[in-house]
């Protein structure tokens, strides 16, 4: 019985969706930068720098330790530092008194407050700080005992402060030689790829290579925020590529596009090309890249994908497909935007602002083989 019905009706139904098309080459090869070793020493090291955190030139990256003992001290250092800041604080005679001192006060009870009722505890540290030098000011003008306690107090810490500083000799600071981005990702890659005078044999040859890099490397300097992707395409993909040309690129490890321009087109060797693009948006996903595969996508549109057959040509020349409004055909006008071997990609191309013949992701498309025409009863 299903057979016989199949035969007897000439129409068959799909449903239309919105969908993408793209113009595009698979592509695979390496993400080259401007990157800088950072070499380390041998110890306790202790970094100073996060991850993707820019660093000036000359500014400190890490400090090296002999031992862990440097490291305690250099904790105590720190408190004992801060201590020692809160009481020569409080004893300077040029501190603030009387009224300009409780108004600092009150000034720095309302930032805690509000801080606390806000949620915003970035410089949580700072104001307890602030607000605990100035209790101790107010404390050290009020009592002659406290007067004396803190005066001794702040000359034993300055004594202890004077002692651990003796034991950072044995430290070493690790500066940025160049400004830059800090990564503690390094490969061994990074003074070997550059974006000149690469060849198809050459990316072939980085992939066989295992770099060793020094135990004491702490990481690198990504010293340019342009970096570049250097590709080996097929020979007859090179006509597509031209040099200031935009194209958006997919990294497949990433499941993300970055838009990219094309650098250089180099020639075609044993049926292959490599094509270097380059990028200057500076995005911290893209930091730890090296060697990758994606699509380099030339052209992409987003529309309604509809089969090659429900495309028909209206009486009055229009260009469109029929869709099923209550068991009837009604044509819809389209516009095609791209194209592969079985679908068009199109959208809904009225004739005018008041034409309500518009075609929308979810119609039922009549695809027939019989004659079709607006208003026939296809159920």
């Amino acid at each position: 019985c299903s057979a016989w019905v199949g035969i007897r009706d000439p129409y068959q139904f799909t449903v239309a969706y919105t969908d993408t098309m793209e113009t595009s080459v698979d592509a695979a090869g390496w993400v080259v930068r401007s990157e800088q070793p950072v070499a380390g020493a041998e110890g306790v090291v202790q970094l100073k720098r996060g991850q993707g955190e820019k660093v000036a030139k000359g500014k400190e990256i890490a400090v090296v330790y002999q031992d862990e003992t440097y490291v305690e001290n250099q904790e105590e250092l720190l408190q004992v530092k801060n201590d020692l800041s809160a009481l020569q604080y409080a004893t300077y005679s040029e501190s603030p008194s009387g009224t300009a001192l409780e108004d600092q006060m009150l000034s720095a009870m309302t930032s805690l407050r509000t801080a606390a009722s806000s949620g915003n505890y970035s410089s949580l540290s700072e104001q307890t700080e602030t607000y605990r030098k100035l209790v101790l000011r107010r404390e050290y003008l009020l009592s002659s005992e406290a007067t004396a306690a803190m005066t001794q107090a702040a000359a034993d810490l300055q004594a202890r402060y004077d002692d651990l500083q003796s034991y950072q000799s044995g430290a070493t600071s690790i500066k940025a030689q160049e400004s830059g981005l800090f990564s503690s990702y390094v490969d061994g890659y990074e003074t070997l790829l550059t974006p000149d005078g690469l060849s198809p044999k050459d990316l072939a040859a980085f992939s066989q290579l295992t770099p060793s890099t020094d135990a004491n490397v702490l990481g690198k300097l990504v010293t340019d925020s342009i970096w570049y992707y250097a590709v080996t395409v097929p020979g007859d993909c090179v006509t597509r590529f031209a040099v200031g040309d935009s194209v958006d690129v997919f990294f497949n490890s990433l499941s993300e596009t970055f838009p990219m321009e094309v650098f250089q087109v180099g020639e075609v060797q044993e049926d292959q090309v490599v094509i270097v693009l380059r990028s200057s948006q500076d995005d911290d996903k893209a930091e730890d890249l090296r060697q990758e595969s994606g699509r380099v996508i030339f052209y992409s549109s987003e529309g309604i994908r509809v089969p090659k057959e429900a495309l028909r040509v209206s009486k009055d020349g229009e260009r469109g497909v029929y869709v099923v409004v209550s068991q009837k055909a009604r044509f819809r006008p389209v516009k095609i935007l791209a194209e592969d071997e079985n679908s068009y990609l199109v959208k809904a191309d009225p004739t005018d602002e008041e034409d309500t013949r518009i075609l929308r992701a979810g119609d039922e498309i009549v695809l027939a083989s019989e004659e079709l025409y607006d208003g026939k009863v296809v159920r």
